[in-house]
């Protein structure tokens, strides 16, 4: 009886590492940064938004594209809406997928934090706010079904981003669009919360959401994430 029970833990854990090995993995999410490591990126342009937004709006509008030419465009009119100030950083790989082609569901989450009130020592944006607004109907406009998450804390921001994990499920294409307060510390990228305590990084862990973190949460068939907010590091 023994021996038949350890083999069946056998045929078990065997037939596991198989599936392990064949079931696909999550796609990897392209990465848009709206500027460079270790630089700011601005609040608002002149048409009353963080220039990478403007960006957003603006290429969204064009005719059907490819995902290249998006690229292109997308960095073209960042740098063009801030002055040059703002350098798209961006994948140099990019899938052969036509954003101007729907084959499928396309879904988006806007992730954006513009109330910093509750958070000592940081400002708050009211661009952020503005490009709450345009963001999701630009999306929207692009055929993407949209979910706004405004002003939320960690908790809320977090069960969000759960919801869109199985809402992404099987679609064509997911957006995560990534805007407020950010940085860049020991390498790693995060949104900041606006109800982050004070300037210690001891609160990154329950007041800041890693980039990594919301780049998981696509599970379409192609992932991007548009991150419009700062990478400097406030605790050099």
């Amino acid at each position: 009886m023994i021996r038949r029970f350890l083999s069946c833990i056998v045929v078990a854990a065997v037939v596991a590492g198989a599936w392990a090995q064949t079931a696909p993995a999550p796609p990897t999410a392209l990465m848009y940064y709206a500027g460079q490591p270790g630089r700011l990126t601005q609040d608002q342009d002149r048409l009353g938004g963080n220039p990478f937004a403007s960006a957003v709006v603006e290429v969204l509008k064009a005719e059907p594209w490819t995902l290249q030419e998006f690229t292109e465009r997308l960095a073209a009119a960042n740098a063009r809406h801030s002055g040059g100030w703002q350098q798209l950083q961006f994948p140099k790989v990019l899938p052969k997928w036509k954003l101007g082609e729907p084959s499928g569901r396309r879904v988006a989450l806007v992730l954006i934090n513009s109330d910093y009130s509750k958070s000592p020592g940081v400002y708050s944006l009211p661009g952020a706010a503005f490009d709450a607004k345009r963001i999701p109907e630009a999306l929207r406009a692009a055929g993407f079904e949209t979910t706004l998450v405004f002003d939320a804390n960690a908790e809320a921001a977090r069960k969000a981003m759960a919801d869109f994990a199985v809402v992404s499920e099987g679609a064509e294409a997911s957006v995560v669009y990534v805007g407020g307060h950010g940085m860049q510390h020991k390498r790693a990228v995060y949104w900041l919360m606006g109800d982050y305590p004070e300037q210690d990084e001891k609160w990154i862990a329950t007041h800041a959401i890693a980039l990594d973190e919301i780049g998981r949460v696509g599970r379409a068939g192609v992932n991007l994430v548009l991150y419009a907010s700062c990478r400097d590091d406030p605790f050099r």
